[in-house]
C-alpha cells in the first residue's frame, strides 16, 4: 500500500509514533536523518517549518531497495508499543489519509526513510513543499540502523556522533564485535572529517 500527502513540520522534525508518550529521553539522532527512540522515530528534515511531501508504504517483508531520486536513504528499526504506529506532525495536524504502519500491530518494525531536498532551504520556512519523504515499513526482528545512501548532511551527524560516550553509545547505533569492522569504521570517519574539512 502507498500512499502520500503534504504534511506541516514545525521545529525541524515529524514524527513515527503509536498515541503514548514519546520517550524523548531515549532518541538516538546518529545518523541526522531518522532517530528511533525506545518506541517510535523521529525524521529530521531540512527545513524548520512548512510543508513537506510524504509518501507511506506498509510491506509484510524487506522490500528492493529503489534508491533512484533519492538523495538520503536510512534505515533504523521502530518499535510500536500500541500497535498505532502513524505518521504525524507532532503537533495534531496530521494527514488523515496517510496510513496505519504497523497493522500487524504492535512489535519490532523495519523503516527506511527516503529524503530528498533537506539542503535547500536549511533551518528556514516553507509555503510550498521542497522536500520529499518516503518511510517504507516491514515486520522485522531489531537491527542495527544502517546508512544506504549517504549525504553531506548524514556525514556531519555520524561524525558528530562517532566519539559518544558510554551511556550516549547505550541509545546509539551498537559497535560490532567484528575486529575489522571496527577498522573499517575507524576508517570511513577518519576519510569523513578529511573531506569535511576540505570543504
Amino acid at each position: 500500500m502507498t500512499t502520500s500527502s503534504v504534511m506541516f513540520v514545525n521545529e525541524g522534525i515529524f514524527g513515527i509514533s503509536d498515541d503514548a508518550q514519546v520517550p524523548m529521553e531515549t532518541v538516538r539522532w546518529s545518523n541526522g536523518l531518522a532517530a528511533p527512540m525506545d518506541h517510535g522515530a523521529w525524521i529530521l528534515t531540512g527545513i524548520n517549518t512548512g510543508l513537506v511531501n510524504v509518501t507511506a508504504q506498509c510491506f509484510d517483508a524487506a522490500p528492493p531497495i529503489e534508491a533512484t531520486d533519492w538523495e538520503e536513504i536510512v534505515e533504523v528499526s521502530v518499535r510500536s508499543i500500541a500497535g498505532d504506529l502513524r505518521i504525524n506532525s507532532g503537533y495534531s495536524i496530521t494527514p488523515d489519509d496517510l496510513p496505519l504502519l504497523n497493522p500487524q500491530g504492535p512489535g519490532w518494525y523495519r523503516m527506511r526513510v527516503h529524503a530528498s531536498g533537506r539542503s535547500i532551504n536549511p533551518d528556514g520556512v516553507s509555503d510550498e513543499p521542497v522536500e520529499d519523504y518516503l518511510i517504507a515499513v516491514w515486520p522485522q526482528k531489531p537491527a542495527e540502523s544502517v546508512v544506504i545512501r549517504s549525504s553531506k548532511m548524514i556525514d556531519e551527524a555520524l561524525l558528530a556522533n562517532a566519539d559518544a560516550t558510554p551511556q550516549e553509545a547505550a541509545h546509539s547505533t551498537p559497535e560490532p564485535h567484528d575486529t575489522a569492522e571496527r577498522d573499517r569504521r575507524a576508517d570511513v570517519r577518519a576519510r569523513l572529517l578529511r573531506s569535511l574539512q576540505d570543504d
